[in-house]
């Protein structure tokens, strides 16, 4: 006997059927997946010491160098911007073993830690997983401190391994856009600080690589109306317009009134992005603004707290890109310039300098560094301005990476196809420079006392 059912039954049924199989598929599916795969956990995480009177610690993630060509292997350190922004953007997002991609992990073949070892700091305090101990006070509100949290980080990163093989690998620090301003303070702290430590605690920092930094900001402030207005983006009428902000927060500087200085920039930023109706002032050439919520949603997943050492009191603190708080506390300390440490790496030490920049940022593009980069007091400036600045094309297929001008212990890159955060717009590209700067291979094999400079055909 044949049970027959009324359509509307016999369609709930069915419906009934497919909901029963997608759940269990997607069960199957879910225990299957893993939202961190073996490489993209870190070889090492976990929470450094800095030394302050609360004991508070920095987080951080290392990955080793999966494919060496040099022993022992360069550490590289990564610090992100912001201010507050947390370093697990850059490992996600764009030099990690693996990088987001919609809301999955792909492995990533322009990995930076392929010939280093690559460690991700939450830095400062209050950024990302580096969460306060007691409050939000703790934050420190200058450059100072946070090189010194830094240098304390970095000392308890060395400590982890007891046969002292971490302190005899060449030490670089990178990093992008407001790390242009922890990146040269930290430097110069930690060569000051070696001049006072025995050779066995020293760091052994060999270079700092800074991407679309904010350096000096009363130069850089000064050429966001040329760099829109020759971009094509703004007309004479609001490239003088901005001018006159430019000049009104220059001015504010000058007095020393650093946050309405700040809030004058912010202005500046807000009008050039109505003006010119660009999707992101980060990238122009973009037609849509980078995702930000799939990382978010990601880090705050017990799967991937406990993939990377999230340590279990910090459960009820969501992470966040950028901590407001951070951001916050140094309010005051965003317009202030650090150009001088740049200065004093480049002319007390044989430290290397790398300066790159994507070709379409608004925020912080290569007019904006070429405009401080000219305020040096270093004695190879001149010959560094003369050096040729020449075509890089480094995989013999024709394709342009950007463009190399270097002399001596400084070196500039202009990335092509990128912008604001350049080492993600351009894998390829920042892969090939970072390791060819590292390494000194290719147009980067100028001596400390050299040219360095690329033959336009390289």
């Amino acid at each position: 006997m044949a049970w027959h059912l009324p359509r509307t039954a016999a369609a709930s049924s069915s419906i009934l059927v497919l909901v029963l199989v997608l759940v269990s598929t997607a069960t199957a599916a879910t225990a299957k997946s893993k939202p961190f795969p073996k490489h993209a956990i870190p070889t090492m995480s976990g929470y450094l010491n800095i030394n302050d009177a609360h004991n508070n610690s920095l987080y951080y993630a290392f990955y080793e160098a999966t494919d060496p060509v040099t022993f022992p292997a360069p550490l590289l350190v990564w610090l992100q911007g912001g201010p507050g922004c947390s370093s697990l953007i850059g490992n996600f997002e764009e030099i990690g073993p693996y990088v987001l991609h919609c809301t999955s992990l792909t492995h990533n073949p322009y990995r930076w830690n392929r010939r280093f070892g690559v460690v991700f700091i939450d830095n400062p305090l209050g950024s990302g997983f580096s969460v306060p101990v007691s409050s939000p006070r703790d934050i420190p509100t200058d450059e100072p401190t946070v090189a010194a949290h830094l240098h304390a980080a970095l000392q308890s990163f060395m400590a982890l391994d007891d046969r002292r093989f971490f302190r005899a690998r060449p030490l670089f620090l990178a990093g992008e856009s407001y790390a242009g301003k922890y990146i040269p303070a930290a430097a110069a702290h930690i060569l000051r600080a070696n001049a006072r430590l025995p050779v066995l605690r020293r760091l052994r920092l060999q270079g700092i690589a800074i991407g679309n930094g904010m350096t000096d900001p009363v130069e850089q402030v000064a050429v966001h109306a040329s760099q829109a207005y020759f971009a094509g983006l703004i007309n004479a009428e609001q490239r003088e317009y901005l001018e006159a902000m430019q000049n009104e927060t220059v001015r504010l500087v000058r007095d020393g009134e650093w946050q309405l200085a700040r809030r004058k920039r912010n202005k500046i930023l807000g009008f050039l992005k109505n003006a010119t109706g660009v999707a992101t002032l980060f990238n122009y050439a973009r037609a849509e603004h980078y995702p930000l919520r799939p990382l978010t949603d990601l880090l705050n997943t017990r799967e991937a707290r406990e993939a990377l050492g999230v340590r279990r009191r910090d459960d009820d603190v969501r992470w966040v890109r950028c901590r407001k708080a951070v951001d916050k506390a140094l309010h005051g300390d965003i317009m202030r310039s650090v150009r001088g440490d740049v200065d004093y790496v480049l002319n007390k030490t044989r430290v290397r300098v790398l300066l790159f920049q994507g070709v379409f940022d608004l925020h912080l593009g290569p007019a904006s560094v070429e405009a401080w980069v000219r305020r040096l007091t270093w004695p190879g400036l001149e010959d560094f301005l003369f050096a040729n600045r020449t075509v890089w094309k480094p995989w013999g297929d024709g394709v342009l990476a950007g463009h190399v001008q270097a002399w001596g212990t400084l070196t500039n890159v202009v990335v092509a196809g990128a912008g604001h955060m350049a080492a993600g717009d351009n894998r390829p590209a920042a892969q090939a420079m970072i390791e060819g700067w590292v390494l000194q291979d290719g147009p980067f094999a100028g001596g400390a006392d050299g040219p360095g400079q690329p033959s336009a055909t390289s």
